[in-house]
């Protein structure tokens, strides 16, 4: 009966983590990291998913760099162990900053570059062109403002829920 349940649970932080643009393998891997109550090795994690040992490492990194995963050595080990963060408000502010990051910021710094050379194009296309781009400039400056506010709130809503 808890192998189902542990089951049930894990494909239910699965389909919640996939919705969350996270490819396959990272869904995968985040869902059975945080249904483990301790933490799992490389080796362990490539032998559960089916997956190499090196599409789970380069994945863990990744996985390890944007916060969504801890990574922890076990005194007398050379063994790298994962667990997932466990806080879905900490995880859900560690996504949003890695969507900042590697989404909002760099639009941001590019577009208007990219911008102003479309103005100065003589391309015949370039008019719906440069519309297009300006658009995608100013979702992203609407996209920054909202991850921001939403950081924010959810920060405060978590502050709150510790005081309680």
């Amino acid at each position: 009966m808890m192998g189902t349940t542990k089951k049930e649970f894990e494909n239910l932080v699965y389909q919640g983590i996939k919705s969350q643009v996270f490819n396959e393998l990272s869904s995968r891997l985040i869902a059975i990291l945080y249904s483990e109550p301790d933490p799992l090795t490389l080796e362990e994690l490539s032998a559960i998913t089916g997956y190499s040992f090196s599409a789970v490492s380069a994945t863990m990194k990744l996985l390890s760099n944007i916060r969504v995963v801890e990574k922890t050595k076990k005194p007398g080990s050379k063994k790298l162990y994962f667990s997932a963060q466990r806080n879905m408000l900490t995880l859900s502010i560690a996504v949003i900053r890695s969507k900042i990051e590697f989404i909002v910021v760099p639009a941001l710094n590019d577009l208007p570059r990219i911008i102003e050379k479309c103005k100065n194009s003589k391309a015949e296309s370039s008019e719906r062109t440069l519309r297009v781009i300006e658009q995608y400039y100013q979702q992203m400056i609407a996209l920054d403002l909202i991850f921001k506010n939403t950081i924010e709130f959810t920060e405060k809503i978590q502050k709150e829920m510790i005081t309680e």
